[in-house]
C-alpha cells in the first residue's frame, strides 16, 4: 500500500487540525493537566546521564564459557554468581547504546523538524531498557516517536501499516541486511547481534503514545510507565525477574519476557524478601493462583492471554517441581545447610547453576 494513497477526510475537520476521533481513550489513560506541548517528556530527559553514570556492576562479570564447575560456599553466593552470568555486561550495554544512537542519527537525518513527519525522539524500551534482559543479547527494542503535527496524523491515521512502510522505506540501506514488519515493529537485521525492533509511534495528546497494531489500527502505549513501575520494584526484585527468565529458558521459554516481569513484580512488590525467598514466593503463586496478571499500565489486559493449552501443560510439572524444591531450599538455607540448598536450586535451574564446594 502506498503511503501517499489518499484517505477519506471528514469535511468537518479543519485542514490544520490533528484529530484522533476514532480512538477511545479511557479516562485513567489521559495525560495530567500539567502535561502540555513542550512539557518535559519522561522518555527523553534533557539531563539524561551518560551511559556509564550508573557505575560498574557489583561482583565479577563472568562473560566467557564455563570450563568447569563454578564452586560457591553459600546459597546467596551461588545466586550472585548466576545473576552475574545472565545479566547484561558493560559491553552489552555499550552495544545497546550504539544501536539506539545509530537509529536516532538516521531518523533525525531523514525526518527533521520541518518535514511532513517530524521525529520527536528515540528511546530504548523493552527489557533492554528496564535492565531485566538476560544474556545472550540478541535484540533491542527501539521506540521512535513522531509528531502528529504538519498533517502527519491525517496522512496515516486510517492505516497504521502505512507508517511502518514509510519508515521502512526511508531507512532501508546502510548496514541493514533486511527490514520487515513484525507486528508493531520493523525488524532491522545486523551482521552481528543484536538485531533491532524499531517501533514507530505518534505522540498522542491524551493517551501518551499510539503505535501500529497488526491489522492497521492503533494501540495506546506507555513504555515510560512500564519503566518507572519496574524501577520502583528495586534491585532485589529485578534480580529475581532475571533469574525467573533464566528458569523459563531452561524449560522451553513458554512464558513471554514481559509477562514474567509483571507477574513477579506484582507478587513481590513491597515484600522485602531476599532473592531466594522471592523466587519461592513466585513459584508458589504460579502453582496455587496461576499465571494471570494485569498490565501495570492498564494497556494489555491479562498478560497470560497468549498461553495455549499445550503451553500450560508443558509448564505444569516444572512449576510444581520449582515450587516444591524452592521451598525446601529456603528451609535448608535457614537451617544453615547450604550444600543441600544449592543442590535443590540446581535441580530447578539446571547445569548453569553454580555448584557447592
Amino acid at each position: 500500500m502506498s503511503v501517499d494513497a489518499p484517505r477519506p477526510i471528514s469535511s468537518q475537520t479543519p485542514p490544520a487540525e490533528v484529530t484522533y476521533d476514532h480512538l477511545i481513550i479511557p479516562p485513567h489513560w489521559r495525560r495530567s493537566q500539567e502535561s502540555a506541548p513542550g512539557s518535559a517528556n519522561p522518555l527523553f530527559p534533557s539531563d539524561a546521564p551518560a551511559p556509564d553514570a550508573a557505575g560498574p556492576h557489583s561482583g565479577p562479570m563472568l562473560t566467557g564459557p564455563m570450563t568447569g564447575p563454578l564452586l560457591v560456599g553459600t546459597t546467596a553466593r551461588a545466586f550472585a554468581k548466576l545473576d552475574d552470568m545472565i545479566r547484561l555486561s558493560d559491553e552489552d550495554r555499550t552495544v545497546i547504546d550504539a544501536r539506539r544512537d545509530e537509529a536516532e542519527r538516521a531518523l533525525r537525518a531523514i525526518f527533521p523538524p520541518r518535514c511532513a513527519l517530524p521525529l520527536v525522539g528515540v528511546a530504548t524500551i523493552g527489557s533492554a531498557g528496564r535492565d531485566t534482559m538476560i544474556r545472550p543479547l540478541d535484540e533491542v527494542d527501539i521506540f521512535a516517536v513522531f509528531s502528529a503535527a504538519n498533517s502527519a496524523w491525517k496522512r496515516f491515521r486510517w492505516d497504521s501499516r502505512d507508517l511502518l512502510l514509510c519508515v521502512r522505506n526511508a531507512i532501508g540501506g546502510d548496514r541493514v541486511q533486511t527490514i520487515g514488519t513484525r507486528g508493531q515493529a520493523l525488524r532491522v537485521v545486523y551482521d552481528t547481534p543484536p538485531d533491532v525492533h524499531l517501533v514507530p509511534a505518534f505522540d498522542h495528546p491524551r493517551a501518551g503514545y499510539v503505535m501500529p497494531d497488526r491489522v492497521g489500527g492503533w494501540l495506546p502505549t506507555r513504555p515510560e510507565r512500564h519503566a518507572s513501575w519496574t524501577e520502583d520494584l528495586g534491585p532485589r526484585v529485578i534480580s529475581a525477574i532475571r533469574l525467573l527468565k533464566a528458569w523459563n529458558r531452561v524449560y522451553g521459554s513458554h512464558l513471554r519476557s514481559f509477562h514474567i516481569e509483571v507477574l513477579a513484580g506484582t507478587v513481590l512488590a513491597g515484600r522485602g524478601l531476599n532473592t531466594r525467598q522471592a523466587l519461592a514466593t513466585v513459584f508458589r503463586h504460579m502453582d496455587e493462583v496461576g499465571l494471570a496478571v494485569g498490565d501495570p499500565a492498564d494497556v494489555g489486559g491479562d498478560l497470560s492471554h497468549y498461553l495455549r493449552p499445550d503451553d500450560l501443560a508443558a509448564l505444569a510439572d516444572p512449576i510444581r517441581q520449582a515450587r516444591t524444591y524452592s521451598e525446601k531450599a529456603v528451609a535448608a538455607e535457614a537451617a544453615g545447610n547450604h550444600e543441600d540448598a544449592v543442590a535443590l536450586w540446581g535441580a530447578i535451574f539446571g547445569p548453569e547453576f553454580p555448584t557447592f564446594g
